[in-house]
């Protein structure tokens, strides 16, 4: 798969910096072709000195780079303007997003904006394999096929609890259980095989 991976540059830690790299290289080892070009060898002292025109062409070959992109994935556990703008631009061209953040760095975000299309996922180094994984499979799918139905204020309330506790898109909850039925339902399991 074709990932964007970006993230801020500025006034962003050492440990975040290095995080970036463990990042795109764990994309790497999943088997995925990264698109983040853009971040290397930038610092705060190289945008210090950049024209507006180079800004202006790095900033379009971000935006073709989104465009071409099955996936965009931002770490965004320093806030940043610019990062908020890569995520709306991302979900206005209906590309699904997630976004990690380190412990205690949860970026304050708008969840109910596109729910199913905005993964906002806690990680760690340790995590972060398992935690991609997951994710990018859980927007591989959302992918797919988009199902939209009608529910009752009740379930949506529960939903949104859902969501609120466990910090797990409704999509995702919803598909888990399906996928569960799925399992134990021995009919189905033998007719699709």
């Amino acid at each position: 798969m074709k990932i964007y991976f970006s993230a801020p540059i500025s006034r962003v830690s050492k440990k975040i910096r290095e995080n970036y790299k463990l990042i795109k290289k764990t994309l790497e080892d999943l088997g995925h072709n990264v698109l983040a070009e853009h971040l290397e060898g930038k610092t705060p002292e190289f945008l210090k000195t950049q024209t507006e025109e180079q800004a202006l062409e790095v900033q379009r070959i971000m935006t073709r780079r989104k465009k071409q992109a099955d996936l965009v994935i931002i770490e965004a556990s320093t806030s940043s303007f610019g990062i908020g703008q890569e995520i709306a631009l991302a979900l206005h061209n209906n590309k699904q997003v997630i976004v990690l953040y380190l412990s205690g760095k949860e970026p304050h975000l708008l969840r109910d904006e596109a729910e199913d299309s905005l993964y906002i996922v806690e990680y760690t180094q340790e995590t972060l394999k398992d935690v991609l994984k997951d994710y990018i499979e859980d927007a591989k799918d959302q992918m797919d096929v988009r199902f939209n139905f009608f529910v009752s204020p009740k379930i949506v309330r529960y939903l949104d609890w859902i969501t609120k506790s466990k910090k797990m898109p409704r999509a995702v909850y919803l598909r888990r259980l399906i996928e569960q039925d799925i399992q134990k339902n021995k009919k189905f399991t033998k007719e699709n095989n």
